[in-house]
């Protein structure tokens, strides 16, 4: 496989968001959140990569705590777990207060799990930093106050347009449906991985290292180690997320933005630079994969979302994907 980079090792470290999956998301009744874990713990083992942060909102675990048994076989296997807050709301709905209560209010359901990382770390939902100045920096006070160090992410590749569309398939039984999705879902993640690092190496010219998202959803369990095993063969260097954070690219947030973007993204906006295909056109295609009225992408996240900003009294607003 060509290598990431031309210039050489690309360094990435993996972290993992939602095992849970956020409250009300449909899981195929052949999985389960303890499932994914399994098969994520089993690919980082096959790859050496030890000390992977999890960041998920608890708020799905506070009604069923079997869940929490997922934070244990995470543990067990020499990963951590960090707070996302309780229920996973976009900063963008909510005033500071409401947010930061949200972040108390997890602490108190993950601190077994949490107390045994290294660092504390904080991931914010989305990875939206807040659409006014004022919030980012009341939080970031608040967060820096309480011993936190917030992780923003480098990469990703909107794995969660395959979320629905893989619970529909499974639902059908559509093998045919199944397997699409799994190889787009593979070649997307390992595309998107080499457009994002271009913009990067493009703009600070050199390769910084990076931090790599997956979601802990059902489809995300199943493929993390084809992707994996593909970063791998194009001269990835899985490195812990401590080491990735000491990058300079990480000391500011270069825009404050209600846009749905990463640190990379933010970097292009502030410096000017077009990343083409990023997000990529299959976004806006898989839905029509093992469609059934009335469950699309829109229709069941739009539910979702909506659940998510009601449960902390925002003020809804769509996420803005695309």
């Amino acid at each position: 496989m060509e290598p990431i980079s031309p210039n050489g090792t690309v360094s990435v470290a993996v972290t993992i968001d939602d095992l849970f999956m956020w409250k009300g998301t449909p899981i195929p009744s052949t999985h389960s959140p303890l499932r994914t874990a399994t098969d994520m713990v089993g690919a980082f083992a096959n790859h050496g990569i030890k000390g992977v942060y999890s960041f998920s909102g608890t708020a799905p675990a506070e009604e069923n705590r079997e869940l929490f048994k997922v934070f244990d076989r995470w543990t067990e296997a020499g990963h951590y777990v960090s707070n996302h807050t309780h229920n996973h709301a976009s900063l963008n709905w909510i005033n500071a207060k409401k947010y930061i209560a949200d972040i108390e209010r997890t602490e108190e359901f993950i601190h077994p799990w949490a107390s045994q990382a290294p660092t504390k770390f904080f991931r914010y939902c989305m990875d939206m930093w807040g659409d006014t100045r004022e919030k980012h920096e009341a939080v970031e006070e608040y967060l820096m106050r309480s011993g936190y160090l917030s992780s923003p992410l480098s990469a990703w590749f909107y794995d969660h347009a395959w979320i629905v569309p893989h619970w529909r398939a499974c639902k059908l039984a559509d093998k045919d449906a199944i397997g699409y999705l799994k190889r787009t879902f593979v070649e997307t993640a390992v595309d998107q991985f080499r457009r994002q690092a271009a913009a990067a190496r493009q703009m600070f010219g050199r390769d910084p290292a990076h931090i790599w998202l997956v979601h802990g959803s059902p489809i995300g369990g199943e493929c993390i180690g084809e992707i994996l095993d593909a970063f791998a063969a194009a001269n990835v260097r899985f490195i812990s997320l401590e080491e990735a954070m000491l990058d300079p690219i990480y000391k500011t947030q270069p825009v404050i933005t209600h846009k749905f973007r990463n640190q990379t993204q933010k970097w292009a906006e502030a410096r000017g630079v077009i990343m083409p295909q990023v997000p990529p056109d299959i976004v806006h295609d898989i839905d029509k994969v093992a469609h059934i009225d009335g469950e699309t992408n829109e229709d069941i996240f739009g539910n979702v979302l909506k659940g998510l900003c009601d449960s902390v009294g925002g003020e809804f607003s769509w996420p803005g994907w695309d």
